[in-house]
């Protein structure tokens, strides 16, 4: 096996402590931070925010609170902005909306009827200012065992003409729309059409149609490879796949029983789903049991224990990068380098971010990050 390996160092960077009482909220707050160089948040609406929160409560009441209030006047300057003819202004404000939602339920438990509030009003925005990009972010409903997975094609431009297209899969809940903010701006920017789309496990078809995550993804992503295949603007010969934090698990799992898949990156690469997240990080594992559509902690732990790529990396034979921080506390480093040493293909890319960018997902370092898988993307399909 021919690899290229990378550990990228840089100073490093511990998480941004706005909230120094709660380790969690501040890791969180970064995933949101990362967004504001393409939009997804405002730096100082992030930070009133975090003075109006504080820095000794760790009351969940009070961040769903000033996260929803901040979520709700953005959106309301959006909508002004809109009446008053200024759509870039008006735009721009319900993208980071959505995102504002999207933070202020994070915290919740998976029952608490906020979260399907949160959901409903920030996908609203993010779907209205969708309608204002000149057709560049399309909504489509991929059809699905009787029901629908509902996502996003995004193009480069308005022409219609056909692209190489990457299918961006999130992680345990991400929303569709979030992904855009999170690294999926980068593959238009580059010629390439990205896919979003809330597959089971994440979403509208976690909340509101009960489709649970599954080991075999493959089967949802050939639903959504066999829709784009009856698209004019989606060149079938060049598509990749990219999976971001269980999404590491998610693609690489459906890109080694896909033939149509042609390159596939783990960002956040794992091994075991089990041991990797659910045991590593047990704040998730509320989370998780929703997803998996557990009863309870026994029954995760079955079901988890099949979402494992032993037996799955050895069957990849096209170009695979693995992406992870040295310092994530979220998913198992170890879990990434078991994977990519049992990879038999020989386009193997592995970056492993030691300094800046060491945090779950690369949060710290997000601009380069996502710069660098969407050029090792480029050059692959």
């Amino acid at each position: 096996m021919t690899e290229t390996e990378t550990t990228l160092q840089g100073d490093a960077l511990s998480v941004i402590e706005l909230f120094p009482q709660h380790e969690d909220w501040s890791l969180q707050t970064m995933r949101l931070l990362a967004q504001v160089a393409v939009g997804g948040s405002d730096l100082f609406e992030c930070a009133r925010t975090a003075a109006r929160i504080g820095a000794r409560t760790t009351d969940p009441e009070v961040w769903q609170r000033e996260w929803s209030r901040t979520a709700k006047e953005t959106a309301e300057a959006g909508h002004a902005a809109l009446e008053a003819g200024n759509v870039t202004t008006g735009r721009r404000a319900l993208f980071r909306s959505m995102s504002y939602w999207r933070h202020s339920e994070f915290f919740l438990p998976p029952t608490d009827p906020r979260r399907n509030e949160a959901y409903t009003e920030g996908t609203r925005n993010f779907q209205k200012a969708a309608e204002l990009t000149g057709g560049l972010i399309e909504r489509i409903s991929v059809p699905f065992e009787g029901q629908t997975m509902d996502g996003y094609v995004v193009r480069p431009d308005a022409s219609g003409q056909k692209r190489p297209t990457v299918l961006m899969l999130g992680g345990a809940d991400s929303w569709a729309e979030e992904l855009y903010f999170l690294g999926g701006t980068e593959f238009p920017a580059r010629g390439m059409n990205v896919v979003m789309v809330d597959t089971p496990g994440r979403g509208s078809s976690l909340r509101f149609k009960q489709m649970y995550s599954r080991h075999d993804y493959e089967v949802p992503v050939k639903a959504v490879l066999d829709f784009l295949a009856q698209r004019d603007d989606v060149d079938m010969d060049r598509l990749g796949l990219a999976g971001v934090s269980f999404g590491g698990y998610y693609a690489p799992r459906a890109a080694a029983f896909e033939p149509r898949v042609k390159a596939v990156a783990a960002w956040c690469g794992t091994w075991s789903i089990l041991t990797d997240f659910y045991e590593y990080y047990p704040p998730l594992q509320q989370q998780l049991q929703w997803l998996s559509g557990s009863k309870d902690d026994a029954d995760a732990r079955e079901k988890l224990a099949r979402f494992t790529l032993d037996g799955v990396a050895e069957k990849l034979d096209i170009p695979v990068y693995v992406m992870h921080g040295e310092n994530d506390i979220i998913m198992d480093i170890e879990g990434a380098r078991r994977f990519e040493a049992a990879l038999s293909v020989e386009d193997v890319t592995v970056d492993y971010y030691g300094g800046a960018g060491s945090l779950h997902c690369n949060y710290d370092y997000l601009a380069v990050a996502a710069a660098r898988l969407a050029d090792w993307m480029l050059h692959r399909i």
